[in-house]
């Protein structure tokens, strides 16, 4: 097994993935940096120290990768250059709970999709123990927030009783007449949609108020709006068939107005949630069988997609957009070649 590991050349995609994956960890060791300088609770604290461990090893274990095949390390994010030491608190403690949890439930959907992507023994590998990293990380942070009575859970419903079958075709319908009651697996991802967008919200209004250039100030402030008019959507439809929403966590932001990152950093952050948000809408839509919901999805998919692009021009003309792993262009290489 060794030595085909050493002849069979990396995937495009196991490539894409580590490249990915790179980036992300860099991130997140940039603010899980901060919120340990910041912390106050002690369970908050071990958390996010076993938070911060995963990240670091995860890194390391990928730029071991890329060094031993030659592979460029991507710059990602560097905590000297991107956290403010000694900044003032921006979050609360609940809601760095909530954004680890966040970042546990992308990482163990990542990696997994990551695996099924692999076809490389030691890649395979590596991914299965960064599942079991991630997945031991978000068992230990919702046992955190049960215990302090801030997590979130999905309603409950009532326990199926016999088998049925649909018999009408306004199973499908929504636009008109009288809608019927949503499904579990509807319910499941509006609430999760919900917590998603409460947590992009949130986190907009922090680095709206703390961004240093003002148009960075409007496009956090835009995604506040966004959120919020997705927010209510979600809202209403889980009212209408009495389910229980999710809670607000727009009191988890103090009023400081220094960064504790830099510009780069939470604009990469608010694309990354937007990212996140577009793959769980299409989630939604996989499993929504109420044509008006499919249709809300499709608009929630539109307005996220919007607001990521501006963002990622906003990048680009700052020269802050890492390029990703490309195949190579032949017709440049060719027309350079005939210079």
């Amino acid at each position: 097994m060794g030595e085909k590991t050493e002849i069979v050349k990396l995937t495009c995609a196991e490539i894409s993935s580590l490249w990915g994956t790179y980036i992300n960890d860099s991130m997140v060791i940039c603010v899980i940096t901060h919120f340990l300088e910041t912390v106050e609770d002690p369970e908050v604290k071990i958390i996010l120290e076993e938070t911060l461990q995963v990240a670091i090893n995860h890194k390391d274990t990928i730029e071991a990768v890329f060094l031993k095949e030659k592979i460029v390390v991507p710059q990602g994010f560097r905590v000297e250059k991107h956290v403010v030491p000694n900044a003032p608190k921006l979050f609360s403690d609940i809601f760095y709970l909530q954004f680890v949890l966040q970042l546990a439930r992308f990482g163990v959907t990542s990696h997994t999709t990551a695996l099924t992507l692999s076809a490389r023994e030691d890649i395979c590998q590596m991914y299965r123990d960064f599942m079991g990293h991630t997945a031991l990380l978000y068992q230990h942070v919702v046992h955190c927030m049960q215990s302090k009575g801030v997590f979130v859970r999905i309603p409950f419903m009532t326990y199926p009783q016999e088998v049925d079958f649909v018999d009408e075709k306004k199973f499908l319908t929504g636009w008109f007449g009288r809608r019927r009651a949503l499904l579990g697996i509807e319910v499941t991802h509006l609430v999760m949609n919900a917590i998603n967008n409460e947590v992009g919200k949130a986190t907009c209004v922090g680095f709206s108020q703390v961004a240093t250039e003002p148009v960075l100030r409007d496009y956090f402030l835009r995604g506040k709006h966004v959120c919020s008019h997705l927010l209510s959507s979600i809202h209403d439809v889980l009212e209408e068939s009495d389910v229980p929403t999710a809670m607000s966590w727009d009191q988890n932001v103090t009023n400081s107005t220094s960064p504790p990152f830099s510009d780069q950093l939470m604009l990469y952050i608010v694309g990354a949630l937007s990212n996140i948000g577009i793959a769980a809408y299409g989630s939604g839509i996989s499993t929504s069988m109420r044509r008006d919901i499919v249709s809300m999805y499709l608009g929630f998919m539109s307005k996220a997609g919007a607001y990521g692009e501006d963002g990622m021009n906003l990048m680009i003309e700052r020269n802050w957009l890492e390029q990703p792993p490309q195949f190579e262009d032949r017709e440049k290489l060719a027309k350079r070649n005939n210079k």
